[in-house]
C-alpha cells in the first residue's frame, strides 16, 4: 500500500435516507399526508447528528414533498449547519429507480455531496444499482424507515458519476445509531 501514499481520490457522495416511520394508513388520509410517528422524528434527529458528527454532511438536500419526507427533513435539519441547500422536489414521491437517478444527476449535477430524502422501493432499488456486488457483507434489501446508505464514486462532482461504480461507503439503520 505505499504506493497510495500522497494519492488523493477525488470522490463524489449520494447519500440516500429514507424517511421516518411514518403514520399507518387511516381512512380519510391520503399516503401522501401521512406523518411521522414520535419514533420516526426520534429516528430522524439521530440520523441528522449522526451524519453531521461523522462530517458526512452534504451540499445539497432533495427531498421528496410527501408530508413524512418533508418532516424527517425538518427533524434533521437542527443538527446541520444553515447553509446546505434543500429542494423539494416533486418527481422523488412514487419515483422509479431511473426516475430517482434522473434527479439526482439533473439536480445534483455541480455538487460533490448531496442526500436524497425519499421511499422504498426506489431508494433499495437505486443502491443496489449503485453498488452492484461490491457489498457481499451487507444486506442491501433491508432498507428500512430511517436507514441511510453513503455511496461513494470516483467522480469530482455528481454529473461525471457512473450510476452503476458506486462503492459503498457505509450504511446505518436507525436502530444502530
Amino acid at each position: 500500500m505505499a504506493g497510495l501514499t500522497g494519492i488523493t481520490v477525488i470522490m463524489a457522495r449520494v447519500t440516500l435516507i429514507r424517511h421516518g416511520k411514518a403514520e399507518r394508513s387511516k381512512l380519510g388520509i391520503q399516503d401522501f399526508d401521512r406523518p411521522l410517528t414520535s419514533r420516526g422524528q426520534i429516528n430522524a434527529s439521530a440520523v441528522g447528528l449522526f451524519l453531521a458528527s461523522h462530517r458526512m454532511l452534504p451540499q445539497l438536500v432533495l427531498v421528496s414533498p410527501s408530508a413524512r419526507t418533508r418532516e424527517t427533513y425538518e427533524f434533521i435539519k437542527p443538527h446541520w449547519p444553515g447553509d446546505i441547500a434543500v429542494e423539494f422536489v416533486d418527481q422523488l414521491y412514487e419515483a422509479s429507480a431511473s426516475t430517482l437517478l434522473q434527479v439526482i444527476i439533473d439536480y445534483g449535477c455541480d455538487f460533490s455531496d448531496i442526500a436524497v430524502i425519499g421511499h422504498n422501493p426506489s431508494l433499495v432499488v437505486l443502491l443496489n444499482h449503485m453498488v452492484g456486488d461490491g457489498h457481499a457483507e451487507q444486506n442491501l434489501g433491508y432498507f428500512p424507515t430511517c436507514c441511510m446508505a453513503d455511496v461513494g464514486f470516483i467522480a469530482p462532482k455528481i454529473r461525471n458519476l457512473v450510476s452503476d461504480e458506486g462503492r459503498l461507503l457505509s450504511i446505518k439503520r436507525a436502530r444502530n445509531l
